[in-house]
């Protein structure tokens, strides 16, 4: 054992011995402490810990620093160590998406980052102005002649051994290529070879340290998790280093640790996009460990990182957390429903919903009423793709778009890919689905685990949502009684062709129309205004907008119906629904119209609502965000059953119980595979290409107007290191599925057609 470790193990022993000293009455150390020596151990006026004197106060800790080092920048002085063996190294690949970059990959006991091909773009971040300096630690496949280049222009070359060991590089950036944007590091070799494990390969690289030209980047094995972790809780700095996170701040929000040394002190740095990084607290640190708790609640709504500097000496740090005053009310586990209802709009924009929205004109009384009856609504629920097929295959299989592999027109569900039906029908679940899109059909893979399957599309059925729900309500009366059931409910309304009732559309446009604008005359309407085929004044855009507005009622009432049978049939109270949509429409709010060609939040935010009886209280609101690829997790942790670890989805369970995540949730999208976008609070964040993105303030700009990303280069980085994580992290988890196709018949293309799928409303 080293000597740092046996300083560590002293340090630890002692803030443990210090803990259990004031502990609970139980025995249980006190999650929240004062200082129990008294001492002053912050500097006047940095960050003084809390009267030693007081009970330990009751807090939430909404960011457990220690529980998520995989966010963490880590640094040795001034210079950025990307390891390539962590978690922590995917915020600098995007996950492998345009990057090029594939996989971890263990080689003779080296974690490394594999690029598959020949090349591959690493992410460097936005540092300033000045002349930076680049070293990675990499080997070579098949042939080592290799070029690095900054975008596209050439920084040099060198050799790298294809023996099976590995050598540093050294590049040198331009002046200030780093000064006002992030840019790309292209790394290639003119041709691969045989990869231990992986098949082929041109590259695998082990680190990388970035750091102005003058400063000192080591060539040896950057730190580990191991080393940096040492008890599963508590961080560990060598002197002269330190870890970043970034995040937005919670309204109250406190910063909270002990710090255990030999001398030495943890400066605690602070940057934002308003200014230079500043000190606002030094901790001079003792052997016991000294308490610091730093108020944060100047920066609420703002996005910060916070850089843990180990000053002086090497310090052990324990409980580092950021959190709020007052502990969280954690619901009971309900008793596991008997029975499932999703149900599904088509089309259904959130906006126009009276329960996100009180100022909508668009009435809905059924499902406020069903949301005031004890139900749960998320405010930040979002589909995974912009139109019908791939967003209902992610809610049936808990796998994101581009896992499950029906992402394009002619692409199916993969036999390999388990539906939510599946799961229950072969756990006795009555498993019944009615549905009035064409692309959920058994044309397309979607006929998997179901007893019951009605595709109105493909019957040639009415499709109207009374129609439907008079078949639901028989089924629900024929089904076997001695057997829970599950029930898919997929209705299409607010899709095109939007034909409402007159007396309906009515509420909305009274008076006298005679325009184009008429899908009882031609079904393409809407496709013709997409493609600028026809024009539209502003009586026209009234009208497309009421005629939507129009089905949007028309359906609330027959949802209720099913709701109120139910009820009459003795099942509301053992049922868990789920209410919600899988895409939005466009009306002019970026230039078009329908959907099926942006990432904005008209065609990404959906409605979703979450009933549990036992559990989610009348109208309560979840302000994390949510997918639809956490559905069938949800619903499989509610009825007590185990979520396989193939799917990418999370429980929503502990949320809906009240439950505050230990870092920010965040939910990502895509549209095939040209976009991807992450939400985490207020910020959004689009990437077009792995160069191009957008970055949006949600709550001060819901209209997506003021692209941010020029101006917020913390937030650009604290979003774009967090899609990285969370692609290659779902990446990682998820079996990989072969993608199929079918042949789409001349009867198919037809009633595709007839939903205004056509032209540039038709997914490629």
């Amino acid at each position: 054992m080293g000597w740092r470790a046996l300083i560590r193990v002293a340090l630890l022993a002692a803030i443990l011995a210090g803990a259990a000293a004031c502990g609970d009455d139980d025995g249980e150390p006190a999650r929240e402490q004062a200082n129990p020596r008294g001492e002053e151990t912050a500097e006047p006026g940095q960050g003084a810990s809390a009267d030693p004197a007081e009970a330990p106060e009751a807090v939430t800790v909404r960011y457990d620093f220690a529980a998520h080092l995989g966010r963490a920048e880590h640094r040795e002085g001034d210079v950025l160590v990307v390891d390539f063996g962590a978690p922590r190294g995917h915020q600098f690949t995007l996950g492998g998406w345009q990057t090029q970059l594939g996989d971890d990959h263990v080689f003779d006991d080296v974690t490394t980052l594999v690029i598959p091909r020949v090349t591959g773009k690493l992410l460097l971040p936005r540092l300033g102005p000045g002349r930076f300096t680049v070293k990675f630690r990499a080997r070579a496949f098949g042939d080592g002649r290799l070029t690095t280049y900054l975008g596209e222009e050439t920084l040099g070359h060198a050799t790298l051994p294809t023996d099976g060991s590995f050598q540093v590089v050294t590049v040198t950036l331009p002046e200030d290529a780093l000064a006002s944007a992030e840019a790309f590091l292209q790394l290639r070799v003119p041709r691969g070879g045989p990869a231990p494990g992986v098949g082929s390969a041109g590259l695998a690289i082990d680190w990388l340290r970035i750091g102005p030209a003058d400063a000192d980047l080591r060539e040896t094995t950057p730190a580990t998790d191991r080393d940096l972790l040492t008890d599963g809780q508590s961080l560990s700095l060598a002197a002269g280093t330190s870890l970043a996170w970034s995040f937005e701040v919670t309204p109250g929000a406190r910063f909270r640790a002990q710090v255990a040394g030999s001398g030495g002190a943890l400066r605690l740095r602070l940057a934002t996009d308003d200014g230079a990084a500043r000190d606002v607290a030094r901790v001079v640190a003792t052997s016991d460990g000294a308490a610091t708790n730093v108020d944060l609640s100047e920066h609420a709504g703002r996005i910060v990182r916070i850089e843990l500097v180990a000053d002086g000496a090497d310090l052990y740090i324990s409980g580092p957390a950021v959190v709020t005053l007052g502990a969280q009310d954690l619901a009971p586990r309900p008793a596991a429903p008997r029975n499932v209802l999703v149900y599904l709009v088509d089309t259904l924009r959130r906006d126009k919903l009276t329960i996100y929205d009180p100022d909508t004109r668009v009435r809905t009384p059924g499902l406020s009423s069903f949301v005031s009856a004890g139900a749960a609504v998320f405010s930040r629920g979002h589909t995974q793709e912009n139109w019908t097929k791939p967003s209902v295959a992610t809610l049936l299989s808990g796998l994101l778009p581009w896992e499950h592999t029906a992402t394009s027109d002619d692409a199916v569900v993969p036999g390999s890919v388990e539906l939510l039906s599946e799961t229950l029908k072969d756990a006795g679940f009555h498993t019944g689905a009615f549905i009035a899109n064409g692309y959920v059909s058994d044309k397309f893979g979607f006929r998997q685990g179901w007893r019951t399957f009605r595709n109105y599309i493909r019957e040639g059925r009415r499709t109207q949502a009374s129609f439907v729900a008079a078949d639901v309500l028989g089924w629900l009366d024929d089904r076997p009684e001695d057997e829970p059931f599950f029930l898919y409910v997929h209705t299409i309304d607010p899709h095109v062709p939007y034909m409402p009732p007159n007396d309906v559309l009515e509420t909305y446009d009274p008076g006298p129309y005679d325009g184009p604008v008429d899908f009882g005359r031609d079904r393409q309407t809407l496709e013709k205004i997409k493609s600028g085929a026809m024009r539209l004044n502003d009586r026209d855009r009234q009208r497309l907008e009421a005629l939507y507005d129009g089905e949007i009622t028309y359906h609330d009432v027959h949802f209720a119906s099913i709701i109120e049978g139910l009820t009459r049939r003795g099942l509301a109270e053992d049922t868990l629904v789920v209410f919600t949509s899988d895409h939005g429409e466009e009306f002019f709010d970026h230039g078009s119209v329908g959907h099926g060609h942006t990432v904005y939040e008209e065609l990404l935010s959906v409605p979703f609502v979450v009933r549990i009886p036992g559990l989610t209280a009348a109208s309560s609101r979840i302000e994390d965000p949510a997918g639809l690829v956490d559905i069938a997790p949800t619903i499989l942790d509610a009825l007590g059953r185990p979520v396989p670890e193939a799917m990418t989805g999370r429980s929503l369970l502990p949320l809906l119980r009240g439950e505050v995540p230990g870092a920010p949730r965040a939910t990502i999208s895509g549209f095939m595979n040209g976009w991807r976008t992450i939400v985490v609070g207020r910020y959004k964040l689009i990437q077009r290409t792995s160069a191009r993105m957008m970055l949006y303030d949600l709550e001060a700009d819901p209209g997506e107007t003021a692209d941010l990303a020029g101006d917020r280069p913390l937030a650009v980085r604290y979003l774009r290191g967090l899609l990285g994580l969370t692609l290659a992290g779902a990446a990682a988890g998820a079996p990989a599925h072969r993608a199929e196709e079918t042949v789409i018949d001349a009867e198919t293309e037809a009633q595709l057609r007839a939903l205004g799928y056509v032209g540039t409303s038709r997914p490629e």
